[in-house]
């Protein structure tokens, strides 16, 4: 029966939550004062250019207060490095059309390490006067170390896709790997202890 919870107590961190490799995937290390916005070269993780962070300017944030609009307009985009144990990951983001845009204006695409995931938002607008927040979410095999890239896409008007809650995490186990495996180990703890009384 030690043998058993041995076992059991080993597997314990491979069931705990996967961590993010993306750092500030809200934006909320950054101070952006309430009902304003500013374009940034840097923020807190990524790097430019032409980063809009807002605050309750044109639509509210998903996640906390602050959200990120690209236009093509400042040749936007922005990206981050990440680094991590190489395997399957999960790509997240929120993504809404800016409020009162007509399409062709929002469009997104996203990237790791130059090669293209996707694009979200092409000639789609959004004629009500608030976010219609929408998530994507993607596996992708990673290497251990990558640029996470998001460019604004479409017409350059000064208008742009919207962007928050952006998460890269290790692709978790079906539940039931983890019972097949909590199954594998109890079996191993059970041969083990017969084992030992012999």
């Amino acid at each position: 029966m030690r043998t058993f919870v041995l076992a059991a107590s080993l597997a314990a961190p491979l069931l705990a939550s996967a961590a993010d490799l993306v750092t500030n995937g809200s934006f909320e290390a950054d101070a952006q004062a309430n009902g304003s916005w500013a374009i940034y070269n840097s923020l807190t993780g990524w790097m430019g250019p032409g980063i809009e962070l807002r605050d309750n300017v044109a639509g509210t944030a998903f996640d906390g207060s602050n959200f990120v609009e690209l236009d093509s307009n400042k040749n936007s985009s922005m990206s981050q490095t990440l680094t991590g144990i190489a395997g399957q990951y999960v790509l997240s983001f929120w993504y809404s059309a800016r409020p009162n845009t007509a399409p062709g204006t929002n469009g997104l695409s996203f990237s790791l390490d130059g090669s293209t995931l996707g694009s979200v938002l092409v000639g789609v607008g959004n004629s009500s006067s608030t976010h219609s927040w929408q998530q994507y979410s993607t596996l992708v095999d990673f290497d251990g170390s990558a640029a996470l890239t998001f460019s604004a896409i479409e017409l350059g008007d000064s208008y742009g896709g919207s962007l928050d809650k952006v998460s890269f995490t290790a692709a978790v186990p079906e539940p039931q790997t983890y019972a097949l495996m909590l199954a594998g180990l109890g079996a191993m703890g059970l041969i083990m202890s017969r084992r030992n009384r012999t």
